[in-house]
């Protein structure tokens, strides 16, 4: 039985509210579970087409709530205006409403050619689409579940991505049992399939005790991290008292020092002289020495007339130990989709876009900083959304390694996301069993435990600076602390390629008619 065309659209706006609620409000996690029910249930009997539409109208409501600080962000970023800022996030909503409306479009053309069960052909469509659509921000659907410690333990074997496909697996389930008819107690391949949710969920409970007591015997490291409350502008004036060669952030950094900490670290800022000023680099080593503490901070560039969002380790004595240059680049921000290899067209887009863009070049690869016996593996900012980057930077680790975030989101202001970046660096934590330092310009900061747990977290908009002791792994058996997502992080979407292959394949072979039966006669 399918539904009136504008029941249909209302609900795929809940769907589209259901799913992005969890992203605003972390503790609402348990709506992306039952999220795709009401799309689901407009979208039964649809046309692929009106399918796809279903999907934009979802898309829509989800993205215009759980990304609407995308105003923000463009009026801070350019200032064209009003009208120009409205045009160009409608124009954000409709490219990311393509997601969901794609993955509704292709679900409903795939079932209908290949005659395949709905749940082989939703749970990894949903994980495929929310991997790879190309996002100007990327999100990923597991990145609701944050605060559900349980449900995150299953990622350090799969990835993000076999939490998307459990949860797209339970909505799916939700709709079947509940919507579309089939009796739930006679369901065998139903209850079957559900074996794999509840296997997900009982091996997350038996993991996060597992780490709570390792975590709780790992030696632990006094660490400092610096919360700025810089604003959104190219060029930061120094606050009274303070100069580029000696920053707020140095001043902050001293306290810390005094309570103990080994290491200081400093959230991206943009504006920090280390790489173009000899006279404040010299000054922050001799800060760093004076001291007698290690700094890691962040800087842009210049090296063979190409520019570089990087980072720096000054260890106690204020001597560099390693410098690693940002690889994932925000686009439009750092870079210019399709539009590298033409020098005339970045320069009449970058006087339409603004001073604030700035033409970045991509780092060669991952970097490991070593302090004492412990090790630093630094990412910047946006890289923190990339499951593969962060697993391809902690592979081949050992014993006591950080994970170290420094990030600058000023540029979005009073708004959700700087929450929904922390919450993606929480899934980065567990995937990979790390400990996890993410600072943040304007907050929230926080260190999070390869369980997921945050050990700290700071206030929004309040500039500090903690200092904590943070647990750092012991050594294992045969000195290898990768998790199995660490080593094989591409394993299960090549095993979801596979499979949409297969249904690919049943599709575009031609249908069997029905034999007709002996004394019956078929047109």
């Amino acid at each position: 039985m399918t539904v009136g065309r504008f029941t249909g659209l209302v609900l795929a706006a809940v769907s589209g509210l259901l799913l992005a609620l969890p992203y605003n409000e972390a503790s609402l996690f348990l709506l992306s579970w039952v999220g795709f029910v009401p799309l689901l249930l407009a979208a039964r009997g649809a046309s692929p087409a009106h399918c796809y539409f279903l999907g934009l109208v979802c898309g829509l409501a989800l993205y215009g709530t759980g990304a609407g600080w995308i105003v923000t962000f463009i009026r801070e970023l350019w200032s064209p205006g009003l009208p120009a800022t409205i045009a160009l996030s409608l124009v954000f909503w409709l490219y990311s409403a393509q997601l969901p409306a794609l993955l509704l479009f292709c679900f409903r053309w795939l079932q209908r050619r290949s005659g395949w069960s709905e749940l082989l052909l939703f749970p990894p469509l949903a994980a495929i689409f929310f991997a790879h659509f190309p996002m100007l921000f990327q999100a990923q659907l597991g990145e609701s579940q944050s605060a559900f410690l349980v449900a995150l333990q299953g990622v350090s074997l799969t990835g993000v991505y076999g939490l998307d496909l459990v949860l797209a697996l339970v909505n799916l389930l939700l709709y079947r049992w509940l919507a579309s008819g089939v009796d739930p107690w006679r369901d065998r391949i139903g209850w079957c399939a559900a074996l794999l949710p509840l296997a997900w969920l009982g091996y997350g409970t038996l993991a996060l005790n597992g780490w709570d007591q390792r975590i709780g015997d790992w030696p632990q490291k006094r660490l400092g991290f610096v919360q700025e409350n810089g604003p959104a502008a190219l060029e930061r004036v120094p606050q009274p008292g303070h100069t580029s060669s000696y920053p707020r952030a140095l001043a902050l950094s001293r306290p810390l020092v005094r309570a103990g900490a080994e290491l200081v670290v400093w959230p991206e800022a943009g504006f920090d002289r280390y790489f173009d000023s000899r006279r404040v680099a010299a000054s922050l080593r001799r800060a760093a020495d004076d001291m007698d503490a290690a700094l890691l901070l962040q800087g842009m560039a210049w090296d063979n007339r190409r520019h570089y969002n990087s980072a720096v380790l000054l260890d106690a004595a204020g001597a560099e130990r390693g410098r690693y240059r940002k690889r994932r680049r925000v686009a439009f921000g750092e870079y210019l989709p399709l539009l590298d290899s033409f020098p005339g067209a970045q320069r009449r887009a970058r006087h339409w876009l603004g001073d604030f863009f700035s033409p970045v070049s991509p780092g060669p690869g991952p970097a490991r900083f070593a302090l004492g016996d412990a090790t630093l593996l630094p990412l910047i900012c946006y890289e923190a959304m990339f499951p593969r980057l962060v697993a391809d930077a902690a592979r081949g680790g050992r014993a006591r390694e950080l994970l170290v975030i420094l990030s600058n989101n000023a540029w979005f202001g009073d708004s959700r996301q700087p929450f929904q970046h922390l919450n993606a660096s929480v899934l980065r934590a567990v995937e990979n069993r790390r400990p996890l330092l993410h600072a943040i310009n304007n907050g929230p900061s926080a260190v999070i435990l390869p369980s997921g747990r945050r050990l700290l977290q700071s206030e929004f908009g309040e500039e500090a600076g903690y200092w904590l002791d943070v647990p750092l792994p012991a050594a294992v058996a045969g000195g290898e602390s990768d998790s199995f997502f660490t080593r094989h992080p591409r394993l299960l979407l090549r095993a979801l390629y596979l499979l949409l292959l297969a249904a690919l394949f049943r599709a575009f072979l031609p249908l069997e008619r029905p034999r007709p039966l002996p004394g019956n006669t078929f047109p």
